[in-house]
């Protein structure tokens, strides 16, 4: 007997099984595989020996369950390090710590009325295409609708809130900016568009900011914007896992309007236990020590290094990109129209074809439609280490072994 809905096959664990086959067929390691997987470098040394101290303390309090509570400060200090919003000048503003994300995305459909959605004017959830769409699985799992908010390479994958459906009216709006695939910033005038259409049309709004210590320049968090509107309905998320190099550490931190966030915090009191208290411990101590800038800068400086890199191969070898790349994480090309002669249906085909031809990995994206197709992308990451002059000369060579044309 099954109960779920048919669904897809989950975007990460189908290239890994090509990535596998691949290195089955030839040798261990054999792929070039710089767009699936997770940070290469550790979290910093101050870091890890404060947690070591508290993982090794015999402190019940350490090793007991924390539901939603967190230490002294530790909510403000991830707020103001992310977004430079000082949540203490705010009354109308709280936050919550969440262990592992996409659960925690999982709880937003429900605190949205998807467990009475006839209850509501608005119906379903929206969220921005190209991305890595967490939301709409979920949706999809509790029966419900989600809709797409086109997003184009021609409009340098602005918020537009013409782009819009009229038709349709979510109850919750989802935004990954700068996101996964496209490392692309949001200015003040966008946030205030949009914020003012979700006022407008009683939509709630959300920012999933999982790269935000990674941002080069110019972008505006969603936080420094939406703190001034105390009539809207908002929140954003921030994560410690790419950017401290501690993705299996999960700790995220959000920032929010309090209906909004006494919501979420209620259902996430009812269905989770809290993070791991050494965890929450260590970043509060950590945020203290005079260390814990110039380390977080370095990791920043590194994958902007590494971008700077790749981009230039990548250009080199004729690649387009699709955006610039303002997040220093990922870089997002326009999907090749052929590839050695062979037509290139879609970037899904386009990875297969490169992971056979000489086992270069590629993460695909469709986009939003433009005339009724949609439109194709490629995304690389920079966690391969571009400063490696081996590993520059390996990509390299692969390169040369292949032909494309736009």
């Amino acid at each position: 007997m099954k109960y779920l809905p048919e669904s897809w096959e989950n975007l990460f664990q189908a290239i890994k099984k090509l990535i596998r086959d691949y290195e089955a067929e030839n040798w261990a390691w054999s792929s070039l595989n710089i767009a699936v997987w997770e940070p290469d470098t550790c979290p910093p040394e101050t870091l890890r020996k404060i947690v070591a101290e508290e993982v090794l303390s015999p402190e019940q309090a350490n090793h007991t369950y924390w539901d939603n509570r967190s230490p002294d400060g530790l909510n403000r200090k991830l707020v103001l390090h992310h977004s430079g919003v000082d949540i203490d000048n705010y009354e109308h503003l709280d936050t919550l710590l969440l262990p592992w994300e996409k659960p925690m995305l999982g709880l937003l459909p429900i605190a949205c009325g998807a467990n009475r959605p006839e209850s509501f004017e608005n119906e379903g959830y929206m969220v921005n295409a190209p991305a890595y769409d967490v939301v709409s699985t979920w949706a999809w799992y509790l029966w419900e609708e989600s809709y797409i908010w086109p997003i184009y390479s021609h409009e340098e994958f602005k918020l537009k809130v013409s782009n819009l459906p009229e038709w349709k009216k979510p109850r919750l709006i989802v935004v990954v900016k700068p996101w996964n695939p496209c490392p692309v910033w949001a200015s003040k005038e966008e946030w205030e568009e949009v914020i003012e259409y979700c006022i407008e049309n009683n939509i709630r709004l959300v920012n999933d900011w999982a790269y935000s210590w990674v941002v080069h320049s110019n972008h505006i968090p969603l936080s420094q914007v939406a703190k001034e509107y105390k009539n809207l309905d908002w929140m954003e998320l921030f994560s410690i896992s790419k950017t401290l190099s501690a993705c299996g550490w999960r700790v995220w931190v959000a920032v929010w309007s309090k209906d909004f966030i006494s919501e979420l915090t209620k259902i996430k009191w009812n269905a989770d236990s809290g993070a791991f208290w050494p965890a929450l411990v260590w970043l509060n101590k950590y945020f203290d020590t005079p260390e814990s800038k110039t380390e977080t800068k370095e990791i920043q400086e590194i994958y902007k290094r590494r971008l700077d890199i790749l981009i230039w191969v990548f250009n080199e070898a004729g690649f387009e990109m699709a955006c610039r790349a303002d997040a220093g994480f990922f870089m997002l090309f326009k999907c090749p129209k052929s590839l050695d002669w062979e037509k290139v249906e879609s970037s899904v085909d386009f990875n297969k074809l490169m992971i056979n031809k000489i086992g270069l990995v590629w993460v695909p994206f469709s986009g939003s439609e433009i005339d009724g197709e949609k439109e194709q992308f490629i995304r690389y990451s920079a966690c391969y280490d571009a400063e490696n002059e081996a590993n520059i000369k390996r990509l390299k060579e692969a390169l040369s072994k292949v032909d494309i044309k736009y």
